[in-house]
C-alpha cells in the first residue's frame, strides 16, 4: 500500500521521467547503480512485452529483466518525451547529462516527502520488490536471478516474515 502512495505521488505530479526511475526499481528490484547504468538501448518495449538489459550488475553481472505493463507504460510514455535529448544514458537530468546515484536518492526521497512515507529509499524498492515477488509464490532461485544475486542466501534474507505475514498465518490457523 505503502509502494502504491508513493506511485500516486509520483504520477500526480505529472513527472514522466520520475514516474519511469521509480516503476523501473519498483517493478524489476534493480540497484540503483544499475538503474544510472541504463543505456537507451538496454530497453526493448513492444506492446505485450518489454525487457531490460543490465550490462553492469554487482560484480560485472549480466542479466536480462522482463517489464510488466506497467513500466512498460511509464519507459515508453517517458521515452515519448526524452527522445528531444541527446545522449545514451537512458536517464537523464535536467542538463541532459546521465543521473547519478545520489540524484536518483533524492527523486526518490521527494517523492516519499509528498506521499508522506518515512525511510523510502531505492533500496527500499528493491526489497518490496523481492518481498512481493516471494509473496505471490515465485521461488527463491527465480528472485535471486531477477535480483542479480549469486547466493541464495543473499535472497533468503527477503523471505524474513512481516508481521502481517505472521498475523495471517495465525488467523489461517483459526480458519482450520
Amino acid at each position: 500500500r505503502e509502494v502504491d502512495r508513493l506511485i500516486r505521488a509520483v504520477e500526480k505530479a505529472g513527472n514522466k521521467r520520475d514516474l519511469a526511475i521509480i516503476s523501473t526499481l519498483r517493478h524489476t528490484g534493480i540497484r540503483v547503480s544499475e538503474l544510472c547504468s541504463l543505456r537507451l538501448g538496454d530497453v526493448e518495449l513492444a506492446e505485450r512485452k518489454g525487457s531490460l538489459v543490465v550490462r553492469s550488475g554487482k560484480g560485472g553481472r549480466f542479466r536480462v529483466l522482463q517489464l510488466n505493463a506497467d513500466v512498460r507504460k511509464a519507459i515508453g510514455e517517458y521515452l515519448a518525451v526524452r527522445s528531444k535529448l541527446r545522449g545514451d544514458q537512458l536517464y537523464l537530468g535536467r542538463r541532459g547529462e546521465g543521473l547519478k546515484t545520489e540524484a536518483v536518492l533524492k527523486i526518490v526521497a521527494k517523492y516519499a516527502r509528498l506521499a508522506q512515507l518515512e525511510g523510502v529509499t531505492p533500496h527500499t524498492l528493491r526489497h518490496s520488490f523481492a518481498k512481493h515477488t516471494l509473496d505471490t509464490g515465485t521461488d527463491l532461485v527465480a528472485v535471486a536471478a531477477l535480483l542479480g544475486h549469486q547466493r541464495l542466501e543473499t535472497t533468503a534474507i527477503y523471505t524474513t516474515p512481516s508481521a502481517r505475514d505472521l498475523e495471517k498465518a495465525v488467523e489461517r490457523l483459526a480458519e482450520g
